[in-house]
């Protein structure tokens, strides 16, 4: 009988200390899940927190190019003025020149003219 006591007392000693053990693990278990949720939850906040960082900068930079575009189309902009002004000067200068060689070439046509008429005219006189 006292070996069945014994054997008893064995039993209930085994099954108490499984018993705690798995309370042991459950509690452990828990408290694991627990603090991964928390973890998962500042990585969360902090992966927030970085994105909207991110989007302030791309904002940013969007501003900016926007005003560089601006900028470019402004300095085009004066630049394909100066260049038709420069075009029409151009042709302005270019026109003046070719109305004075014109005037120089007629006046020189006008000067052989003048040569030859005189010569034909001493010519003439001095064969009659």
């Amino acid at each position: 009988m006292l070996k069945r006591h014994l054997l008893l007392a064995s039993v209930l000693a085994g099954t108490f200390a499984i018993t705690a053990c798995s309370q042991e693990t459950q509690d452990k278990t828990e408290a694991a899940a627990d603090s991964a949720a928390e973890d998962t939850a500042a990585n969360a906040d902090a992966a927030a927190a970085e994105t909207e960082a991110a989007a302030a900068e791309a904002e940013v930079a969007a501003q900016n190019a926007g005003t560089e575009v601006a900028e470019g189309a402004d300095t085009a902009g004066v630049a394909a003025a100066n260049a038709l002004e420069n075009t029409g000067e151009a042709v302005v200068v270019g026109a003046n020149e070719a109305v004075a060689n014109t005037a120089e070439v007629v006046a020189d046509g006008a000067s052989a003219v003048e040569n030859k008429a005189s010569e034909n005219a001493v010519e003439a006189e001095q064969q009659y």
